[in-house]
């Protein structure tokens, strides 16, 4: 089942966020926002996190999974409403928040989507401004936070999508956030998205099948929701089997059209449709395709 709605998945896990960009807050005797999504969500976090039933003290760590600007935008805003917490990102994350022109960027179009869907107000009321990212905790493969009552965040190092990729594994619950590093289902949920494997396609496979070695009955996505049950068990062998194939299907395409910028316009507008995400321009999915093409032809 793939579950659309923010909302309650389990008792230790909530939805939070819109469907398009998912957060999540993971719950022991301590508790975890994974993911940092952008600053245009921040009044359905607003009326989500007040309506929840739970104590907002107890959150203490906040996972960014990758240093993409669609995964981080919204951190200065939670960061100034629960300063106490301690942000947790890879080493390379971290480097990544150091750099101004990286910062700007993020900047620039979390701006932008407030600006597109007319929430200056919320912008000012909520101060929503990007101002950069301190890291507080540096993660890498293999690290544990220790949530009590038996949750335990695992960390895994899943380059490929990006240098700085990790995901986030909960033994107790079976439970897997992949982020970006394994394909996420498309706007309708029908199927499952193209792969996004701008940094480096080999490592970008190697990591999908260490995440497909798990045992996972919830598959809780950045983009698009969560799969439970029987789609969980499956959606990251099939997510692996998609990516194999799709590496053929750029190669027979440059081989049939043998012009590198038709190739590069056709699957950047075949990614357009599948994903329809309101922040991903069709400039900025062409770069990422391109970018992904070079990859695999290379």
């Amino acid at each position: 089942m793939l579950i659309k709605e923010p909302g309650k998945i389990t008792e230790r896990i909530d939805f939070l966020g819109t469907w398009e960009n998912c957060l999540y807050l993971l719950k022991g005797k301590e508790a975890m926002i994974i993911g940092g999504g952008m600053s245009w969500i921040a009044p359905a976090l607003e009326k989500q996190l007040s309506a929840m039933d739970f104590d907002l003290k107890k959150i203490k760590y906040l996972v960014i999974p990758h240093s993409h600007f669609d995964h981080c935008g919204a951190v200065p805003y939670l960061k100034r409403k629960f300063p106490y917490i301690q942000i947790v990102a890879s080493a390379y994350s971290k480097e990544v928040f150091s750099k101004e022109k990286a910062v700007d960027f993020i900047a620039g179009i979390n701006k932008e989507m407030i600006e597109k869907f007319g929430l200056q107000n919320e912008y000012e009321r909520l101060n929503l401004q990007f101002d950069g990212i301190q890291v507080d905790r540096v993660v890498a493969e293999n690290d544990i936070i220790d949530l009590g009552d038996g949750v335990e965040a695992h960390f895994l190092e899943v380059p490929g999508h990006t240098k700085c990729s990790l995901a986030v594994y909960v033994p107790k619950l079976k439970a897997m956030f992949p982020s970006d590093s394994a394909l996420h289902p498309t706007d309708n949920g029908s199927e499952l998205s193209h792969p996004s494997a701008q940094y480096d396609f080999p490592l970008y496979l190697e990591s999908l099948r260490k995440l497909a070695a798990y045992e996972v009955e919830i598959c809780a996505f950045e983009h698009h929701g969560v799969f439970v049950g029987d789609q969980a068990k499956k959606v990251l062998p099939q997510g692996l089997e998609q990516a194999e194939k799709f590496k053929n299907y750029v190669i027979e395409q440059y081989q049939q059209i043998g012009d590198w910028d038709r190739v590069t316009q056709r699957l950047a507008a075949e990614a357009m449709e599948k994903n329809k995400l309101p922040f991903l321009s069709l400039e900025l999915q062409t770069s990422v395709t391109e970018a992904e093409i070079r990859k695999i032809l290379r």
